[in-house]
């Protein structure tokens, strides 16, 4: 009864974390990474609501398709590195990916056959697919560490908004990560102390169950992980009447503390146009080339929003979380990305690029680009 009420929990967590991609994926949303991630997430959430219906109505002979579903968990590791791989690099589909999938069709039709087919030595059959795919877990566990290490977890930036992002996807990752790491070790735990190697054993499942509404639940509450590295350039495309920098802007409260009498009397004035102003220099920074301008000051952007000057230095002194060097930064290779998008470089140079968005040398716009997007040029490209 537990395992059972577990199971429907599970499940009905995994539909609405599917439900979730689903409409960032009618809205546009989303990118390509988490085609990966909703395969995971369908497939376990089949599963548990499978087993939960075939425990609660055992008259209900669905024993040949709980066994296609749990033979389908062999596919879960090589989409997972395939997920993160897309988190780093965010490619379009390639076909070279389907290679990855190739062993655990092999195995698992290997395991539906002799399961239906029921051979005098099916035991032993078994406890070769089970070896072959704990073997196949453990080495893209490894290759998989490998990546995330070099790609995620060690990833430096000096743009403050972009360490914030950094450190979701980076303790993502580590969470997601050392979750299929202890599936597997349930997995290989329970197959030997039961002495059944080869079977799905359904007495310990539950605990399984559990990691998975963790992650579910996390997916649920963190719907920025859905983004991956973009996750700044997808807000600001979508940004309508909020506003687009969270990570950038501090609202409430402010970044030093205000201790002249000339700032708390301009913050006096301040509160009630914060909003206003925030939306204003927001529309500036990325819907015109004001910041094209490589000489651009805080005097220049308070002339074009016809601010007083006091209150755009006020703003980037007590409610950027940024310094105005940085937030130029931000803006300006969020142009470059989208100018890139474009096809810039079939005409021009990235040398052209870097003066095009108001870098004054070329080597500043390649480790502002990199420390931003975490990619070069190049790479960046070669998602398009």
């Amino acid at each position: 009864m537990f395992s059972n009420i577990i199971f429907f929990i599970t499940a009905a967590f995994g539909i609405l974390c599917i439900v979730n991609l689903i409409t960032k994926n009618k809205n546009q949303a989303h990118s390509l990474i988490n085609k990966y991630l909703f395969i995971i997430i369908a497939i376990n959430a089949a599963r548990f609501l499978l087993h939960g219906i075939m425990d609660a109505y055992p008259e209900i002979n669905i024993n040949n398709l709980v066994t296609l579903i749990d033979v389908c968990t062999v596919m879960l590791m090589p989409c997972l590195y395939l997920y993160f791989y897309n988190i780093i690099y965010e490619n379009k589909f390639e076909t070279k990916h389907l290679l990855h999938f190739i062993v655990p069709l092999l195995a698992g039709a290997g395991y539906v056959i002799i399961n239906f087919a029921k051979p005098t030595n099916a035991a032993l059959h078994k406890k070769i697919f089970f070896f072959v795919s704990i073997s196949f877990y453990l080495i893209y566990a490894v290759i998989g560490f490998r990546m995330l290490y070099n790609n995620v977890w060690t990833r430096k930036t000096d743009i403050k908004a972009i360490q914030k992002q950094n450190s979701i996807i980076k303790k993502w990752t580590i969470f997601l990560y050392v979750c299929f790491v202890l599936l597997l070790l349930i997995r290989t735990t329970t197959s030997l102390l039961t002495k059944s190697p080869g079977s799905f054993n359904n007495n310990y499942l539950w605990i399984s169950a559990l990691i998975w509404i963790c992650v579910f639940v996390t997916i649920i509450l963190t719907p920025e992980i859905l983004y991956g590295y973009n996750f700044l350039n997808k807000s600001i495309d979508e940004a309508n009447e909020k506003v687009i920098l969270n990570s950038v802007w501090l609202i409430e409260g402010t970044v030093i503390p205000i201790t002249s009498d000339r700032d708390k009397k301009i913050e006096e004035k301040m509160k009630p146009l914060l909003m206003e102003y925030l939306h204003k220099i927001e529309e500036l920074s990325f819907h015109t080339q004001t910041f094209r301008n490589p000489d651009l000051t805080l005097d220049n952007i308070a002339v074009a929003l016809n601010i007083p000057n006091s209150h755009i230095n006020f703003i980037f002194k007590y409610h950027c979380n940024e310094s105005f060097t940085d937030y130029k930064k931000i803006v300006r290779i969020h142009d470059a990305t989208k100018l890139l998008e474009g096809g810039y470089l079939n005409e021009h140079k990235v040398e052209s690029l870097a003066t095009a968005v108001g870098f004054s040398s070329y080597n500043t716009f390649i480790i502002a680009f990199k420390n931003i997007t975490g990619v070069t040029t190049q790479d960046y490209m070669k998602r398009f």
